[in-house]
């Protein structure tokens, strides 16, 4: 068993070994769908090494992306030669231009000082849509390969098994929560605006492992649950 971390400051090459060989996503929902709405290109934080990226770019999804690990990036540059990568912390980010969609799949927006820096690169009218851990599945215990370490109400420690090859890996991952129920008052402090936020294709808000929410620049905008 080899244990890996994610961990921006000192980035882990066992973590981008694993993620090299995991297979392609085969399910694009609900990114293909935002993609597709938005003006080219899409702006993709926590890119990786290509599992969903290069889906995407193969259902014709005009691509930036970023990403702190260089090992994941060299990785993606020889999957996705035409598409431009930039290194950086999500803290750090500055790319010098605005999109029409910011698109985050990975649990990497829960603090608000990354929420701020994504939101700062979309253009008015734009969405931001990411993907977070959700705090009342691991309360529930979580599911399968995922084993919740420790929890309270603002953090979690967590290990998350994967089996790439003939390899078995163990991830370790300390994040902070955000919880559905929190995400209004939340927002604001990015200068966003909730349009809509949802569970998993086949969950509720409550059940799903993770959740998705899609927010614009602060605006009066109908609220949509489910």
């Amino acid at each position: 068993m080899t244990t890996v971390r994610d961990d921006p400051a000192q980035p882990d090459p066992g973590f981008a070994e694993l993620y090299t060989q995991l297979s392609d996503a085969d399910d694009l929902w609900p990114w293909l769908e935002l993609a597709r709405a938005a003006v080219p290109p899409v702006l993709y934080l926590g890119i990786g090494a290509g599992r969903l990226a290069v889906p995407l770019s193969n259902a014709g999804i005009d691509l930036v992306g970023v990403d702190v690990h260089p090992g994941m990036l060299e990785h993606l540059a020889k999957r996705l030669p035409r598409t431009h990568l930039t290194r950086s912390r999500i803290e750090d980010l500055d790319v010098k231009r605005q999109f029409d969609l910011v698109m985050v799949p990975s649990n990497i927006l829960y603090t608000v000082e990354r929420l701020r820096r994504a939101a700062a690169h979309v253009a008015a009218g734009g969405r931001l849509a990411f993907e977070l851990a959700n705090p009342h599945w691991l309360k529930a215990g979580a599911g399968d390969g995922v084993r919740v370490v420790t929890l309270d109400g603002d953090s979690a420690r967590l290990e998350i098994d994967y089996q790439a090859g003939n390899r078995s890996y163990t991830q370790v991952a300390e994040i902070s929560l955000v919880w559905p129920e929190e995400i209004d008052h939340w927002l604001p402090g990015a200068g966003l605006s909730l349009e809509r936020m949802f569970g998993g294709r086949d969950t509720d808000l409550l059940t799903s492992p993770t959740y998705y929410v899609v927010a614009r620049p602060a605006a009066s905008i109908r609220v949509i649950r489910r």
